[in-house]
């Protein structure tokens, strides 16, 4: 069986779509708002942390290390005391965070107890004091990292939006499919098909640039281009039936 070669028409559509890929995903990269790491400090400590932009943080418990004989109770929510100052000397408050602090470690992929938010004046050095409670009379035998990460824009929302949507409109083509199959009694593709298959792969190939992740990037791109080419072919079917629709 020999391949058709793609018409003049068919490789110009071609091109235009990896010419909007490049063009999208240059769009994307550069305003890019991934989760950046996090600064962070052990303690017990009292040193300064580097925060690098202004804005607003998060403080959150994101390790404990501990003997294997300490008590599971030292482990599970270490009582911590916390001083903030910021690169004037003056003090830093930090309000408990409450559903806020789930929903910004949502957004930046974050994991670990909140022990609340405060905003960044500026970035330079933060002045750290912290220091365990005492458990039954005596300090627990931990060491436990503190992690200060900046939340991500709103926009990052919106994006999780994105990929989602993108992801249920690609899983879509698979229902459509098995229901144009059972209603034809046999195994069919029909063009719905190649239209959830496109304008979801786009909206997801579209995330993972956002999320700068190599593997879905390369596999929704080069994918995109079949895409292209089947509902060229169908289009160039519709033709050749109907000559008149075509003009």
């Amino acid at each position: 069986m020999s391949l058709r070669r793609p018409s003049l028409r068919s490789t110009l559509y071609m091109i235009l779509l990896a010419a909007g890929i490049l063009l999208a995903g240059h769009l994307i990269f550069r305003g890019a708002g991934a989760p950046r790491e996090p600064a962070r400090i052990v303690v017990p400590a009292d040193r300064a942390v580097r925060l690098d932009s202004p804005g607003l943080y998060i403080v959150f418990i994101e390790q404990v290390a501990a003997p294997r004989a300490a008590a599971q109770a030292e482990l599970r929510d270490p009582d911590i005391t916390l001083e903030l100052t910021d690169p004037s000397g003056a003090r830093v408050e930090l309000p408990p965070a409450g559903i806020r602090g789930w929903f910004f470690k949502f957004l930046t992929r974050q994991r670990g107890h909140t022990l609340g938010l405060f905003r960044a004046a500026g970035p330079g050095d933060y002045r750290v004091k912290a220091d365990l409670a005492e458990v039954a009379g005596r300090k627990p035998d931990i060491a436990v990292v503190l992690a200060f990460a900046p939340v991500a824009s709103p926009s990052r929302f919106l994006w999780l939006l994105l990929g989602f949507g993108g992801q249920i409109c690609f899983s879509m083509r698979f229902l459509v499919q098995w229901l144009a199959s059972e209603k034809a009694g046999r195994s069919t593709v029909p063009r719905a098909f190649w239209y959830y298959s496109m304008i979801g792969g786009l909206m997801v190939l579209a995330y993972a640039i956002y999320t700068r992740d190599p593997v879905f990037i390369l596999a929704y791109a080069f994918n995109a281009f079949i895409y292209l080419r089947n509902l060229v072919l169908l289009h160039r079917e519709d033709r050749a039936a109907d000559p008149e629709a075509g003009k």
